[in-house]
């Protein structure tokens, strides 16, 4: 999973390494990537607290237990990914700070320079 990761991290960067795309372009995939992730990781989510929920009302006795513990599970994973959430969007109100306004530079045109 490490050597995953890592591989990913370099691939991602390479075209910034050979100047074939701009760190906006890398910043905006990257943004868009987790514009498709976040939907689907808190339908996950609800599903889960769905399933633990209908196997709640279905079972008893220590059956009944483990889906009630799948749906507390569903609850704190829920409320987690909407406090993030909410918490990253106070922070862009709070600071005026917009998804597509900022700018980023890349760092290799300051080598140019040299």
């Amino acid at each position: 999973m490490k050597k995953f990761l890592v591989m990913g991290g370099v691939s991602l960067l390479m075209p910034a390494v050979v100047l074939a795309a701009d760190l906006t372009t890398i910043l905006t995939k990257v943004q868009q990537i987790i514009g498709l992730i976040v939907p689907i990781v808190i339908s996950l989510a609800v599903i889960l607290f769905l399933w633990g929920l209908v196997g709640f009302i279905t079972k008893a006795g220590a059956d009944q237990k483990a889906a009630r513990e799948q749906m507390i599970w569903g609850i704190i994973i829920l409320f987690v990914m909407v406090s993030i959430w909410g918490l990253v969007a106070l922070i862009q109100n709070t600071f005026g700070i917009r998804g597509t306004e900022g700018t980023v530079t890349n760092p290799l045109d300051k080598l140019e320079n040299f």
